[in-house]
């Protein structure tokens, strides 16, 4: 599915193209050619924002959501069957050091 999908669907509010490149680390560009094809293919919408004319504000169809529904499911179920069971704490930790990790090896902005 084309990228950014999940976090469409996972956000509470209209969000912008910028904002999903941003929330995925990816070009606005990139994310444009993205979206483009998902509007194509029937599972996002795109319109003006009410409160800027030269924004567009990306949403998703009842097909697209359902897609990221299912993909949602199907990497849960995945992850039950091949990751260890976790306790809380433990994984916490693990986001912890991962994150951290992470922001180590991002180029300086």
């Amino acid at each position: 599915m084309a990228c950014g999908s999940s976090v469409v669907d996972a956000h509470p509010g209209p969000l912008n193209q910028q904002a999903v490149a941003d929330r995925l680390g990816l070009t606005k560009g990139t994310v444009s050619r993205q979206i483009d094809a998902a509007v194509a293919a029937g599972l996002r919408t795109v319109r003006t924002a009410p409160h800027n004319r030269r924004e567009n504000v990306i949403g998703l169809t009842p097909a697209g959501t359902g897609l990221v529904r299912r993909g949602d499911a199907a990497f849960e179920r995945e992850k039950s069957e091949t990751l260890p069971a976790l306790a809380p704490d433990d994984l916490a930790a693990a986001i912890r050091v991962l994150a951290a990790m992470n922001g180590a090896l991002e180029p300086e902005a």
